[in-house]
């Protein structure tokens, strides 16, 4: 497997959480990034969007008028990260970036906290969770799979 470089636009109040959660932690920032992503799956019913376009990061102040200062962030993930991100973009109808803020906001305090209380123990930070992409045939239809979570029926799943 190889890691993927590729860029996202972050606001500056995303890079300022990101370089905070990496000093308090040591980890790093695309550590904290995977980790706030996974926090965000595990609530994907909140996130789960079915029509539209798919939503970005908003542009311009709402209360100004002003531009949202961004800058652009060359990261470097594994081809299968890279690849859950876009899963998550298709399910959520928000752009990665979008999605990246977005679990940064919400989800940042909780990963800093777990990360510093079993600090001096393993934390599990394997994004995938039973994690798989599977294509079925059924009568001629092809339909994809996307699991994110170990199914509690998988024996009645395989069978099918």
């Amino acid at each position: 497997m190889k890691k993927i470089i590729t860029t996202y636009m972050m606001r500056k109040e995303v890079l300022e959480l990101l370089n905070e959660a990496v000093k308090k932690t040591g980890r790093s920032r695309e550590d904290i990034i995977m980790l706030v992503m996974r926090e965000m799956l595990a609530h994907h019913r909140r996130y789960q969007n079915e029509e539209g376009r798919i939503r970005y990061q908003e542009r311009f102040d709402e209360t100004t008028g002003l531009p949202v200062p961004k800058k652009r962030i060359k990261v470097r993930f594994w081809e299968r990260e890279y690849k859950y991100f876009q899963d998550m973009r298709r399910v959520f109808l928000i752009s990665i970036s979008h999605a990246i803020a977005k679990a940064v906001f919400e989800y940042i305090s909780i990963i800093v906290d777990l990360l510093m209380k079993y600090q001096d123990e393993d934390v599990d930070t394997y994004p995938y969770c039973n994690y798989a992409i599977i294509e079925k045939c059924i009568e001629n239809i092809t339909t994809f799979h996307i699991w994110w979570g170990l199914p509690p029926n998988l024996d009645i799943i395989v069978k099918q």
